[in-house]
């Protein structure tokens, strides 16, 4: 796949959802980038980056990589696959993430979401740190795809649409996101990366395995999330570096 002299993407759970989306969107809006595909079955991701090229209007390019953000060998074996494909990356999306429904919650389920959601976040990007150093195209960006779920302000505020004691596992794991993501933003600040926490919003996708209720509570189309992503990857959100950016903007931690 010809991805010299592009802009280099790598999408954790790239395969379906929002990540699906936000490749297919920047595909779409211009040929300079090439989409790396994550995704924890090769078959699948490889399946994707198949559709995705097939798009009618797609001007860049899309491959896949096998990762399971959960175990440290394929993280580094996809880390090391980039290396000798492309020598560097300029985009990291941890975007890779699982939900618990439990009510009320339990032990296994929370550890689990934790172990994908937040560890899988740091392990990923702890591995792809050096290629980002590697950049092309400056500054290299490091994206956290996040939830307004996971605001404390909005969870302590009994005004708010977020107020209610569901979901613990998911919206603990992605307080914990935002905060991965302000420590990753004050520690990559000198060397002139941007961090941003990235909120697609409540969309309709597989991830609870019922898009059809989604859909009745009013959620957003899968490409509509994968649009907010994108806005940051492609420098739309660039004056609010280092927040929780979402559909109605800046959400507080």
């Amino acid at each position: 796949m010809a991805s010299s002299g592009k802009r280099i993407v790598f999408i954790t759970g790239g395969n379906q959802g929002v990540g699906y989306e936000t490749a297919k969107n920047l595909l779409l809006s211009s040929e300079e980038y090439h989409v790396i595909l994550g995704s924890r079955d090769f078959s699948k991701g490889e399946a994707a980056a198949r559709e995705i090229q097939a798009v009618h209007g797609v001007k860049g390019t899309v491959s896949a990589v096998q990762i399971d953000v959960t175990d440290d060998k394929t993280v580094d074996a996809a880390a090391a696959r980039v290396v000798s494909e492309y020598g560097r990356l300029d985009v990291l999306v941890n975007n890779a993430g699982i939900i618990s429904t439990a009510n009320p919650p339990t032990r296994k389920a929370f550890r689990h979401v934790l172990e994908t959601n937040v560890v899988g976040s740091l392990s990923v990007t702890e591995a792809f740190l050096d290629l980002l150093r590697k950049a092309v195209y400056k500054p290299p960006r490091l994206v956290f795809v996040t939830s307004s779920m996971g605001s404390i302000t909005h969870a302590a505020d009994p005004s708010s649409p977020y107020y209610n004691p569901l979901g613990t596992e998911y919206r603990t794991s992605k307080a914990a996101v935002n905060m991965l993501m302000a420590m990753y933003c004050a520690r990559l600040k000198p060397e002139g990366f941007l961090v941003f926490g990235a909120d697609p919003g409540l969309c309709a996708t597989n991830f609870t395995g019922d898009p059809v209720s989604l859909r009745k509570r009013n959620a957003a189309e899968p490409w509509e999330g994968g649009e907010r992503v994108a806005s940051v990857i492609k420098g739309e959100r660039d004056a609010d570096v280092g927040k929780v950016l979402g559909v109605y903007g800046v959400s507080p931690f």
